[in-house]
């Protein structure tokens, strides 16, 4: 599975989620593969003016599986709560072309949840999309706004196919 295959798949789960405090789900970064000056990633604009960033990492050698907390966290854990709800996503959508997702700690990078999301696509092939954040305009609620917001049957629905290349023929 490519990067970009992986983040096609986000941003579209992300979009199906139509949670009440998102207001825009964006595409960024420039390059096709992890480890370049523009990662490419998927960002989520929230009612708050922050966002929250997926993106595409190199794997560290040193990650650490953790359980989905049981808890809802707080909106001021920004970069924690889209890894969780990715999780979740995936957790409702299955798609094919992804073998297993889990949510990984990494040394030396502070998070009260995870780091990362390890995927390991259905071709063997395992993607690391590392959150960060980004604070808005306005303050982060204290408790989440939206407790009651469940997974809509469009996500449970949802499927994604990978198109095939073009069969146009190559002119000499």
């Amino acid at each position: 599975m490519q990067v970009t295959q992986a983040l096609d798949i986000m941003e579209a789960l992300f979009r199906a989620a139509e949670h009440p405090d998102v207001t825009a789900v964006e595409r960024y970064g420039r390059d096709a593969q992890p480890g370049g000056q523009s990662p490419p990633g998927v960002k989520v604009l929230h009612r708050s003016g922050s966002a929250a960033m997926l993106w595409a990492a190199l794997p560290p050698r040193d990650v650490t599986p953790v359980p989905l907390p049981s808890e809802p966290l707080p909106p001021k854990w920004r970069a924690a709560r889209i890894l969780v709800l990715a999780h979740q996503l995936l957790d409702v959508a299955r798609p094919d072309a992804i073998r297993s997702w889990e949510l990984c700690r990494q040394a030396g990078v502070e998070s009260p949840v995870a780091a990362a999301l390890r995927i390991t696509a259905s071709d063997g092939s395992a993607i690391y999309l590392r959150a960060t954040s980004a604070s808005g305009s306005a303050a982060e609620p204290e408790t989440d706004p939206y407790p009651d917001y469940q997974i809509p049957q469009g996500v449970r629905e949802w499927h994604l196919k990978v198109s095939a290349p073009s069969a146009e023929p190559v002119s000499a």
